[in-house]
């Protein structure tokens, strides 16, 4: 930022003498430059900005690694239900080979961010000695009631399809 200071007069000149030379100056004789243009229409710009994630696309689950193998969905629940935003979680017992993790799913991004950055790295359990890796999860998780009919196995669709083909053996139909 470029500050404006009253020149001061050269130490041979009298301050009266210069001031007037400076008033006697025309503004034709100062040359300014030229101010920048304006941004060309929206239209006419040839790369694309990307749009921010729109609510419906943003990640807002994050997953939960590092958890002991008796960890309870509960726990899970209590640790994250304090942050602004917090929905509900979702615990994967162990199995087989795989550790125990968990889902915690939350309103926006930014309250999982808050979230995982507040928690992550935590030692979870001292006598097991588990420490939490938290991390947005790949994509969000959906709870029962969020599905479609269609994402279903048996929707009401097909059932009503099956239901109406006739009964008997399918040589009976031809």
């Amino acid at each position: 930022m470029a500050a404006y200071y009253t020149p001061q007069p050269p130490p041979d000149h009298h301050p009266s003498v210069f001031s007037h030379h400076l008033h006697s100056l025309h503004p034709s004789h100062f040359s300014f430059p030229e101010p920048p243009l304006p941004p060309p229409p929206h239209h006419l710009h040839h790369h694309r900005t990307p749009l921010p994630p729109s609510p419906d696309h943003e990640l807002r689950t994050l997953f939960i690694a590092g958890l002991p193998a008796n960890v309870k969905n509960r726990e899970i629940y209590h640790l994250f239900r304090e942050f602004p935003g917090f929905v509900t979680t979702n615990l994967r017992p162990p199995s087989g080979n795989s550790q125990a993790f968990a889902f915690a799913v939350f309103a926006d991004q930014q309250s999982a961010v808050a979230a995982m950055h507040a928690l992550n790295g935590m030692v979870f359990d001292l006598e097991e000695g588990s420490t939490l890796y938290i991390d947005l999860a790949k994509s969000n998780s959906r709870s029962k009631r969020q599905r479609t009919e269609n994402e279903r196995g048996g929707s009401a669709k097909k059932h009503k399809a099956q239901s109406a083909l006739p009964r008997g053996n399918a040589e009976s139909v031809i």
